[in-house]
């Protein structure tokens, strides 16, 4: 055993999508059907949730209710075609490698990886421009039929399952599979780590990343919440353990206040690697 601890040089970038990266990917899909995002909320999708629905679920079973009496039906080329067309944040699209140049420039040994662990659906937002500049994708997912058509919901990252997916990345554990994630709760050597768990970011905005904040930030990494309307979402509903780090509105462009809170978070990771590293024994 050495006297110092192990390290790795990666730093793992987390981020919710609707409202984060980018408007709400499953409202713009609601009106492309043709329906008003209102009544969808207030006749189906909020009493469904009312009424014991699971929020996730209750997003689609609102949509199949009105298609249902207008004769519509829900089609795979609908759902991508809605999260190609939500609109995106200002700079999301370039803000990856615009923060890898920042970890180069304090060390060049530092790689980072960029996730999305969203709730929302990943046959919808994974379609839009901004998703394809992540290196990992993971998100709630439809039964999609030979003809194409959404039958159904098979696959959910509830609110808290969220922290399990964010472990999982950490330990190199396989999200593939109909149980995945599993074993997030197995030890794990510290030097076996794909990432310390004080080198993670993420970046939500709302009540279904509470908990991925407060996980987070008990590590010893950043939780950063991006802000509608100059407030967060979730403020009446956090615990203190909860509570982000730093709170910005959804721009990602260079001079920002929340590119340049990312940057601070990701050059204080990168030197605490490159002090590790410098200092190690063995």
């Amino acid at each position: 055993m050495t006297a110092t601890h192990p390290f790795n040089s990666r730093i793992l970038l987390a981020f919710d999508f609707d409202w984060t990266l980018a408007e709400d990917s499953f409202e713009r899909l609601v009106t492309l059907m043709g329906f008003d995002v209102g009544e969808w909320k207030s006749e189906h999708y909020h009493p469904l949730g009312k009424s014991g629905w699971d929020d996730i679920l209750a997003k689609f079973e609102g949509l199949c209710r009105m298609c249902g009496p207008a004769g519509r039906t829900i089609g795979l080329d609908e759902a991508e075609e809605a999260g190609r067309t939500t609109r995106g944040f200002p700079g999301a699209e370039t803000m990856p490698e615009r923060l890898r140049q920042v970890a180069r420039d304090v060390d060049p040994s530092v790689t980072l990886e960029f996730a999305i662990v969203s709730s929302g659906y990943l046959d919808v937002f994974s379609a839009h421009p901004i998703a394809a500049a992540f290196d990992r994708r993971y998100g709630s997912a439809f039964d999609i039929g030979n003809d194409r058509r959404l039958r159904g919901v098979k696959k959910m990252i509830s609110h808290p399952e969220k922290v399990r997916y964010i472990q999982a990345l950490a330990k190199g554990i396989d999200l593939g599979g109909s149980n995945a994630p599993s074993r997030t709760e197995a030890e794990i050597p510290e030097e076996e780590l794909r990432v310390a768990f004080d080198q993670l970011i993420y970046v939500g905005d709302g009540a279904s990343d509470l908990q991925a904040f407060g996980f987070v930030r008990e590590m010893g990494g950043f939780a950063i919440a991006v802000a509608r309307d100059g407030e967060f979402a979730a403020e009446d509903e956090m615990l203190q353990a909860q509570r982000p780090d730093a709170l910005a509105g959804p721009n990602y462009e260079d001079g920002e206040p929340l590119f340049e809170i990312l940057a601070h978070a990701v050059r204080s990771h990168a030197s605490r690697i490159a002090l590790r590293r410098l200092g190690r024994d063995g």
